[in-house]
């Protein structure tokens, strides 16, 4: 049978792993409905210019409103979208098609007319008409699409679709910032809270271990209960060393989500109790539509413009132009203005295949996307079962918790008693304070379990269902 102080170890590298765990769910990809709900920044916003120091206390609500400024995934996220939305009317424009300035010199084998031969030109004999070999031709065009079978109408759809999939992607990031920030702050404060139980465990053994000094030089207790007492101590000792590098990652990973250096310090809320409403809420489980489902639902709409914009190819197109050019001869000192303006008229008729290559990828990509809109509609309603699943556990774990803790700290003081009183024995008493000081760690971890789980249900619906 293990030791105590093994079994004191391997109990505290669970728990430590179970606390580590927690903000390795952060990039769990959640995002938006079909009218976009922006996150709750703070219960009272915080204005830029009352952010908190470096260094300083730092609150939920001040670490919540200062990753929402300064997340650098977020600013990312709100360029795309300018990106995308700049590129949406860059489409939509070219709908009105094109004023150029054009210019050309051309130096020929022999003297040619400087601009097209016309019966005007030639009214006073082919002597008088402006001939030059070194030549200039300079102006202004216009060209503008009249029909192209809706290939342009479609792609601009497209583009304007795009830019809603940036801001939708936009909206949901900000959902899941909120979710890493309180994530990693609530896991923050249970290793706070972790760390404080077993400096307690850590001044009760040292305590132990000098009154077990005198009591074994005076001969009233064998130096094996001083040695069982020193090996806890160094095994608690340890476990709080692990319990401050986990502080350390944690830490970090906060400041970086708030785009800080991680290598800064920060002071934290204590632990709160969560809120009794907190618990008795839930969910139904429906998802009508997040972000991803609607990022989804406009890359099908997407691959159907695609489609018709494959079919357009098969259709005439008509485009018409105009020109206005001054010409001159550069040896002559006679300009020539010439304007004219046409319509053209194209009738695709043979490419090799080539059209009705695109034409079936195009639908099979209309296919592709939407088998994968109901794939992504199957896998979200799968993480909102799980995400609902977790909450009712971390409900019943922060009850079973709290009992825990009244029982561990009741069996400490009269195994403390019975030991005092030469009824106990020194296994007896280090084990009961091992399980008061797991006691009071698996409380923090429920109840950072469950802010958590209710947050990542209120992220996976992107509306502030449990608060």
């Amino acid at each position: 049978m293990d030791s105590l102080p093994t079994r004191l170890k391997l109990n505290w590298k669970l728990r430590l792993k179970s606390l580590a765990a927690i903000p390795l769910g952060l990039l769990v990809s959640c995002q938006v409905p079909a009218q976009s709900v922006e996150p709750p920044v703070a219960a009272h916003a915080v204005p830029s210019g009352h952010l908190p120091p470096m260094g300083g206390h730092l609150t939920l609500q001040q670490a919540i409103a200062e990753a929402m400024r300064s997340n650098p995934g977020l600013k990312a996220a709100g360029h795309q979208q300018r990106a995308a939305a700049d590129d949406a009317s860059a489409a939509s424009s070219s709908r009105w098609g094109s004023l150029n300035a054009v210019g050309a010199y051309s130096y020929l084998n022999d003297d040619q007319a400087i601009r097209p031969v016309s019966s005007q030109m030639l009214a006073g004999g082919v002597a008088s008409a402006p001939w030059d070999r070194s030549q200039a031709h300079y102006g202004v065009s216009y060209d503008i699409p009249l029909y192209l079978g809706g290939k342009l109408s479609n792609q601009i759809q497209i583009a304007k679709l795009e830019a809603r999939k940036a801001a939708e992607l936009l909206t949901g990031t900000r959902w899941q910032v909120r979710f890493n920030v309180v994530s990693l702050y609530s896991t923050a404060q249970a290793l706070v809270q972790a760390a404080a139980a077993l400096d307690g465990q850590l001044a009760a053994l040292t305590q132990t271990k000098t009154n077990l000094d005198e009591m074994v030089d005076a001969g009233k207790r064998p130096n094996v209960d001083r040695l069982k007492v020193i090996e806890d101590l160094e095994a608690a000792k340890s476990n709080r060393a692990a319990v401050g590098a986990d502080q350390r990652r944690v830490t970090a990973l906060l400041l970086s989500v708030l785009g800080r250096g991680p290598a800064g310090e920060v002071m934290l809320d204590p632990q709160p109790e969560p809120p009794d409403g907190l618990a008795r809420q839930a969910s139904s489980g429906v998802v009508d539509s997040n972000s991803i489902i609607r990022a989804a639902s406009l890359t099908a709409e997407q691959a159907a413009r695609g489609v018709n914009v494959a079919e357009s190819e098969f259709k005439p197109k008509i485009v018409a132009s105009a020109n206005v050019l001054e010409n001159t001869g550069l040896r002559t000192d006679r300009n020539e203005e010439s304007w004219g303006a046409s319509v053209m008229l194209v009738f695709p008729l043979f490419d090799g295949g080539s059209r009705s290559a695109k034409l079936s990828a195009a639908r099979a990509r209309e296919a592709a996307a939407a088998e994968s809109l109901r794939q992504v509609r199957l896998q979200t309603d799968a993480v909102m079962q799980d995400a609902l699943a977790k909450f009712a556990a971390a409900r019943t774990d922060l009850e079973a918790a709290r009992a825990r803790v009244a029982a561990g700290k009741e069996a400490a003081r009269i195994e403390q008693t019975r030991y005092d009183t030469g009824a106990g024995t020194i296994e007896d008493l280090l084990r009961a304070r091992s399980h008061e000081e797991a006691a009071h760690s698996a409380l923090a971890m429920a109840r950072a379990n469950l802010i958590i789980s209710a947050e990542r249900i209120n992220t996976i619906t992107e509306k502030p269902i449990i608060q």
